[in-house]
């Protein structure tokens, strides 16, 4: 799709995490409300049963409560507790007035629940205290205490179960007026979660109510595998993102880098044929066979010129065999001093033209490896010639070479311009070059010259490393196993 351009796609990759962070952010807001309204239910029926076992609890403490096990029977059913929660609903109600009394006598226990209601609404202000099991009132009132401290144990109890380690307030209301008698819940502060008022006691003196001022920590407890789940999957979805964005911007690179090297080619190519070109039609001109001086002159540019020109094709066609992953060598005994002097003899005249000094500081010891003359040629002449390409000054380049028992070191010091800390792994990258101002190129090349370098040092079992810091000059070091 040639039309949809680079930028349209960062900018629809950035759309796309956007929205998955959105909807996973509506997708966890939506689960925690959820989440929170099954923890509200949970405790209110949590508190609901509470409080119906602590009834039930304060009647069996009554004298002669009767046939227990029926007694069980009905104050700890849900149809009872249904009952209870809508007799004291109705009882709220405008004008309804509505009282409930329990008595217990020998053989029978009677419940009685008495609704009137009358054109003038009238509150009954006063609890009867009906037959607790022949209890004085005192006695009701210690219970309904001693009840009250239960039904607050216990729902404590059943909270911190839950995992609910908030501070937990209790509330008492009067039972027949529904009047706050404690209230132990901060003042003016805001409330997670209030429960219904529930009937704690037999006597119903008072009501009791939960106040809760947080249950969010509890929710995302609850939620921690969910959210576990999401931040991972947004994190594979940006990480996946990154290395498509890194791959695009690699394709990118190299798709400009290979229509750079089409260019530069180009220009190197007809370079060498046009000097060629021009020297033979000097020779044959001004008839340079009468001026022999001149004639070896032109013939020595030529052949040097001819030479580049080889070592360029040879750059091409490692192209096509680094692709196939196809690199023949012709491994024979080879002297790597005497490859030096003879590339340097070969580049007198583009070294004199360059005013460019080498010192070659040799070994008193014959270094022999095992490995192609030729690649290893089209080595050493790489790195001499990009010392004399981008040299700023007069270039002043040394080369050393050592050999023990197991290795042959070769540096190749020069004077230059130095290489930045960031360009020193990604030079020896097929067709990158280190860019100059404004994105130009102010030496022309293929950006293959240290890829080839690095790739056939490889090939011999050798290592490739560079020394550089900007404005110092640049080292290659390379080390190749010794012939034994």
């Amino acid at each position: 799709m040639k039309w949809f351009n680079a930028k349209y796609t960062y900018v629809l990759i950035v759309l796309s995490l956007v929205l998955c962070t959105g909807l996973q952010v509506m997708w966890l807001q939506q689960l925690f409300l959820a989440q929170r309204k099954q923890l509200k239910e949970e405790i209110e029926h949590v508190i609901s049963n509470t409080a119906q076992t602590n009834v039930y609890l304060s009647l069996t403490t009554l004298k002669r409560p009767g046939n227990l096990r029926q007694i069980k029977q009905l104050f700890l059913s849900p149809e009872w507790d249904q009952l209870r929660q809508s007799f004291d609903n109705m009882r709220t109600l405008h004008g309804m007035n509505g009282t409930f009394s329990i008595s217990i006598d020998n053989d029978s226990t009677s419940v009685m629940m008495k609704f009137s209601l009358k054109d003038v609404p009238v509150h009954n202000h006063n609890q009867t205290y009906s037959n607790y099991g022949g209890m004085t009132k005192a006695q009701v009132i210690r219970n309904d205490r001693i009840s009250l401290l239960e039904m607050k144990k216990k729902v404590v109890s059943n909270l911190r179960l839950m995992g609910i380690t908030s501070k937990i307030y209790h509330i008492i209301y009067v039972y027949n007026r529904s009047k706050i008698q404690i209230n132990l819940a901060p003042k003016g502060g805001t409330s997670a979660f209030t429960s219904k008022l529930y009937a704690y006691d037999i006597q119903n003196f008072y009501k009791y109510q939960l106040y809760l001022p947080t249950i969010n920590s509890i929710v995302w407890y609850r939620m921690r595998y969910y959210l576990v789940s999401s931040v991972l999957m947004i994190l594979l979805t940006c990480t996946a993102f990154y290395f498509i964005l890194r791959l695009l911007r690699k394709q990118q690179l190299y798709a400009h880098a290979r229509a750079d090297f089409a260019s530069n080619m180009t220009h190197e190519f007809k370079t060498p044929i046009a000097t060629v070109s021009v020297a033979l039609e000097s020779i044959k001109k001004y008839n340079l066979i009468n001026d022999p001086e001149t004639l070896q002159n032109y013939l020595d540019i030529s052949q040097h010129e001819l030479q580049r020109l080889n070592l360029m094709v040879e750059k091409v066609l490692n192209i096509s065999q680094d692709n196939d992953g196809n690199h023949p060598l012709h491994l024979e005994l080879y002297d790597v001093q005497s490859g030096l002097q003879q590339v340097i003899s070969s580049m007198q005249l583009q070294l004199l033209n360059s005013h460019a000094s080498i010192r070659l500081n040799a070994s008193a010891e014959p270094c022999f490896v095992f490995g192609d003359p030729v690649h290893l040629t089209n080595v050493f002449y790489n790195l001499i010639d990009n010392a004399i390409k981008y040299a700023v000054d007069t270039l002043e380049l040394q080369i050393d070479c050592e050999c023990d028992a197991g290795r042959v070191v070769l540096s190749f010091k020069d004077n230059g311009p130095g290489i930045e800390k960031i360009y020193q792994e990604t030079i020896f990258e097929r067709f990158f070059r280190i860019p100059g101002e404004g994105s130009t190129h102010n030496v022309k090349g293929s950006g293959l010259g240290l890829h080839y370098v690095k790739g056939m040092v490889e090939k011999h079992k050798g290592t490739l490393k560079l020394k550089s810091e900007p404005g110092k000059g640049s080292n290659f070091i390379i080390t190749l196993p010794a012939a034994i």
